[in-house]
C-alpha cells in the first residue's frame, strides 16, 4: 500500500517549459487541477515529499505553497535521497510512489515500489516507470495519479489485482534488464541460431505442459515470419501429440519423448532449446543429455531456481529472475520474441 508520494516538480508539477519575461525573469506554468490534486492527496492522509534538481526562486514558490514533509532543492542524487526519507519516516520502500520525467529520475523510478512518469516523459524514464500516465507533465497527471493510487491501494477492487501482477511482470522484466550476462547469453544465443539458418541446420524447441504452448509459438516464428517477408526458417517444436507421447512412452519411457525426436531429427551443430520453469523435467533433461552427447548445441530457458540436477546439463542455461510460474512463461515468450525477431533482422536485413 502506498503511503509516501515524492514528487520531481519540473516536468510534473509544471509542463517543463520555461517562459523568459522582458527582463530575463523565468516564469514556469502550472495547472490549478494539479494544485488541487496534491492537496487532495494530502487530505487523504499520504505523506508528501519533493526532490528537485533546481535551486532557484521559483522553487521557493514550490517549497511554500504545498504541504511537503520533505522538501530537498538542488538535489539530483534522489535515489539517495529516498533511502534518507525512508530511514526518517520508516515506510519501506515497496510503499513509496514516485513521479518524475527525466534523466535523474530514472533511478528513483526503479527504486520505489510504484514509479509514474507523464506521457511527455523522455524515454528513459517510460522505461523505467511502472505506469505511464495518460497525461502530460503540468497538464492533469496528478490528477491522474489520484485515480490510480486509488485502485492500487484497495485490496477489493480488481484494478489492485491487476496493478499487483503488472508490478511482478514489471519487477522481473527490470532484473532481466539489468543483468548483463543473461543478455549477452542470450544475443550469443541468437547469432548461434543465425549461423545454424545459414549453414543449412534445424532449431529444435521442447516442452512440457505450457511450456509446450511456448515451445510450438517460438517456433512458429520463425518457420512463419516476424516482420519481414522471407522463407521460412528450419524450426520445430518436438511434438506432444497423444500418439507420439503414448508410443515413445510404452516402447521406452515417458522420459525418452524428446531424445528419441531428437534422434530421429536431428544432426551435429544444429540446436535444441529446452524449455521448463523448474529446470526439473525429466524428459527436457533427457533430450538436452542426448543433444550434448551427439554434439547439438543445448540451451534450456528457466526460472530461477537451484538443482543439483542442472550441473553441465547444457551449454547456455537463461534463467528467469522469478520463481512464479506465470511471470517466468511471460518472460520466456519474450526472451523467444527477442531472439526471432533479431534472426530474421540479420538473416533478411
Amino acid at each position: 500500500m502506498i503511503e509516501l508520494i515524492v514528487f520531481d516538480i519540473d516536468g510534473v508539477i509544471t509542463d517543463g517549459s520555461v517562459i523568459i519575461d522582458s527582463d530575463g525573469h523565468e516564469q514556469k506554468q502550472i495547472n490549478l487541477k494539479d494544485i488541487d490534486a496534491i492537496f487532495e492527496l494530502h487530505r487523504r492522509g499520504y505523506k508528501l515529499a519533493a526532490i528537485t534538481g533546481e535551486d532557484t526562486e521559483i522553487v521557493n514558490y514550490f517549497e511554500k505553497r504545498f504541504p511537503w514533509e520533505y522538501f530537498y532543492r538542488g538535489n539530483k542524487t534522489k535515489k539517495e535521497t529516498m533511502q534518507q526519507i525512508e530511514e526518517g519516516t520508516g515506510i519501506k520502500r515497496e510503499n513509496i510512489c514516485y513521479i518524475g520525467d527525466g534523466k535523474y529520475d530514472v533511478e528513483p523510478l526503479m527504486y520505489a515500489g510504484l514509479g509514474l512518469c507523464p506521457a511527455n516523459a523522455i524515454d528513459k524514464a517510460k522505461n523505467a516507470a511502472d505506469i505511464i500516465l495518460q497525461n502530460d507533465g503540468g497538464k492533469g497527471c496528478i490528477w491522474e495519479m489520484i485515480s490510480i493510487l486509488e485502485k492500487y491501494n484497495d485490496e477489493d477492487c480488481s484494478h489492485n489485482y491487476f496493478f499487483r501482477r503488472l508490478e511482478e511482470h514489471s519487477q522481473i522484466f527490470k532484473k532481466l534488464a539489468s543483468d548483463q550476462q543473461l543478455t549477452n547469453q542470450v544475443m550469443e544465443i541468437g547469432d548461434r541460431i543465425i549461423q545454424i539458418f545459414e549453414s543449412n541446420g534445424g532449431l529444435y524447441l521442447c516442452g512440457n505442459g505450457g511450456s509446450a504452448a511456448d515451445a510450438q509459438h517460438i517456433a512458429t516464428e520463425f518457420i512463419s515470419r516476424f516482420y519481414k517477408e522471407r522463407p521460412g526458417l528450419n524450426a520445430e517444436a518436438l511434438s506432444v501429440n497423444t500418439s507420439t507421447l503414448t508410443a515413445i512412452g510404452n516402447d521406452y519411457s515417458f522420459e525418452r519423448v524428446f531424445a528419441r525426436q531428437l534422434e530421429a531429427k536431428a544432426n551435429a551443430g544444429d540446436m535444441v532449446i529446452g524449455i521448463s520453469t523448474s529446470g526439473t523435467s525429466k524428459n527436457i533433461l533427457e533430450a538436452l543429455r542426448y543433444a550434448k552427447e551427439h554434439d547439438i548445441i543445448t540451451v534450456l530457458l528457466m526460472g530461477g531456481y537451484e538443482s543439483p540436477e542442472l550441473e553441465g546439463v547444457a551449454e547456455y542455461i537463461i534463467k528467469v529472475p522469478a520463481l512464479i510460474t506465470p511471470r517466468i512463461q511471460e518472460a520466456h515468450i519474450f526472451i523467444g520474441h527477442v531472439i526471432a525477431e533479431y534472426v530474421e533482422h540479420k538473416l533478411f536485413a
